[in-house]
C-alpha cells in the first residue's frame, strides 16, 4: 500500500480498538519496538500516524503484509508478560520513583522492549528468519542491551487488541497500561 493524496489531512475520530491476528507456526515470538531493518517489515504507514485512524491501518496493514503485531505504545518501554492461564500481554506498569515496576503475581515477564520508536511489533520468529532477519544473537550484537528477545508460545493464531489507538486513550495516564 502507498500512502493516500491526503496523508497528513486529519483522519476521522477513531474510538474503537485494533483487532489483528498474526499466525505463530513456530511456536516462538520475536519481540521489538522496530523489525523494518529487514526490508519484508519495513511496511510504509498508509496515513498519516498522528491519529488513531492512521495507526489502525497501519496496524492492519502490518498484519495482513507481514504476519506482525504492530502497536503504538509511546516512550513507555513495555514488558511483554505471560499470564498464568497462557495469556500474552504487552503491558506498562505503574512506575513508583525507585521502585522496581509492579506486576501481577499471575504474570511472568518473557520481553522488555525498549521503546526508541514508540512502538512494539511482534511476529513469528521462523517469519523473521525467513525473510532475511538475523539470529536474534546477531540482531542485538550492535546494541548495549537486547532490544530483540525471542520467547516461546504455543504454536497458532494470536489475536492482537491495541487499546492506545483510540483518540480518546490516556497516553499520559500513570497506572498501568495493558
Amino acid at each position: 500500500m502507498t500512502r493516500t493524496s491526503d496523508y497528513y489531512a486529519k483522519q476521522p475520530t477513531f474510538l474503537g480498538n485494533t483487532v489483528i491476528e498474526i499466525s505463530v507456526p513456530s511456536g516462538r515470538l520475536i519481540a521489538t519496538d522496530d523489525l523494518r531493518s529487514v526490508k519484508h517489515f519495513d511496511v510504509e504507514p498508509p496515513f498519516s500516524i498522528n491519529y488513531g485512524f492512521g495507526l489502525d491501518a497501519w496496524a492492519k496493514e502490518f498484519a495482513a503484509r507481514t504476519n506482525t503485531a504492530y502497536a503504538f505504545v509511546g516512550n513507555s518501554c513495555p514488558s511483554v508478560t505471560r499470564r498464568t492461564d497462557g495469556l500474552i500481554r504487552v503491558v506498562t506498569p505503574a512506575w513508583i520513583e525507585d521502585e522496581d515496576p509492579a506486576f501481577n503475581d499471575d504474570e511472568t515477564v518473557v520481553a522488555k522492549i525498549c521503546t526508541d520508536l514508540w512502538a512494539t511489533m511482534l511476529t513469528d520468529y521462523r517469519n523473521w528468519l525467513e525473510h532475511g532477519g538475523p539470529e536474534v544473537a546477531a540482531a542485538n550484537a550492535e546494541f548495549a542491551f537486547d532490544t530483540y528477545t525471542v520467547f516461546e508460545v504455543t504454536p497458532g493464531k494470536y489475536r492482537w487488541t491495541v487499546y492506545s489507538h483510540s483518540d480518546y486513550f490516556d497516553r499520559d495516564s500513570l497506572g498501568r497500561v495493558t
